[in-house]
């Protein structure tokens, strides 16, 4: 089982060396969806879990071990669909392993999502659930209704734009989250597109970017997780076992761009053995 290594500079290294040797899911006996992953199972490319563009205020608030506020912002995927309880949704699990690997910083997540909508219908409601939340991070999972909806890409790259604009100038760091790799997405002819702009949006404002649908098909083809394992029988929402391992790449990437390399060194470090 991968560790994490902890930063040199951190005095409580102690502390998360012992909490990181065990990483394992705790999913809810009885449900259909739970799977109890390991941290081996959740594991990812470094280079889908790395970028060149930072995180300075979760980096500032970590180094000085304060309080962490995160709004996680987008439709069902982040509202929980397919998930056995709110426990089980993504946001509840990143913050949880964020929280595992910064005991000294408390963490709280607002979860934002709203099922259905896509990125023109959440940016009626951005001022309320995103600026007005005062958050030091904003995870916004985007694209897959955008796709499903068939909006315009212009609009979705101009409206995305503007959301990242308005969070920026108010001192909010942002991590997108690609869509889901899932049958109903891949049935949409221009899906291909839609992550290629959001894509090409991320590196334009030099904003990080979570590759989950790559992510979702390294553990499809890996062997790690099954498709039955990942998606729900609506072909379109994830089980409680690929949102467990979504919230815990999730958290060891924020944690990565906060303080890095170190905490990448351990959910990369099986995703490297597991391709070869």
């Amino acid at each position: 089982m991968p560790t994490l290594h902890t930063p040199r500079r951190r005095s409580r290294s102690a502390l998360i060396v012992a909490a990181a040797l065990t990483v394992v899911a705790s999913l809810g006996a009885g449900s259909a969806n739970a799977q109890n992953p390991s941290v081996g199972s959740c594991a990812a490319p470094r280079d889908l879990l790395t970028s060149a563009a930072p995180l300075p205020r979760v980096a500032q608030k970590l180094a000085l071990e304060r309080p962490i506020k995160v709004v996680a912002f987008g439709s069902s995927s982040t509202q929980g669909v397919g998930a056995s309880s709110a426990a089980a949704t993504y946001p509840s699990r990143f913050a949880q392993e964020l929280q595992r690997l910064f005991p000294r910083s408390p963490v709280t997540i607002v979860n934002k999502g709203v099922g259905g909508e896509d990125v023109r219908e959440e940016m009626v409601r951005f001022q309320h659930d995103v600026l007005d939340e005062h958050p030091d991070l904003l995870i916004w999972q985007t694209g897959t209704n955008s796709a499903l909806h068939r909006n315009r890409l212009p609009t979705y790259v101009g409206k995305l734009a503007s959301g990242i604009d308005e969070a920026r100038a108010a001192g909010i760091d942002v991590l997108l989250m690609s869509p889901q790799f899932s049958p109903k997405f891949e049935a949409v002819p221009e899906h291909q597109d839609y992550l290629n702009h959001l894509a090409a949006v991320a590196a334009i404002k030099h904003v990080p970017l979570l590759h989950r649908y790559e992510i979702m098909k390294f553990w499809l083809s890996s062997g790690a997780m099954t498709e039955r394992q990942m998606v729900n029988s609506d072909g379109l929402h994830q089980t409680d076992a690929s949102y467990y391992c979504l919230g815990v790449v999730a958290a060891h990437m924020v944690a990565g761009l906060a303080d890095r390399p170190a905490f990448l060194a351990g959910v990369t470090a099986a995703a490297h053995t597991t391709s070869r």
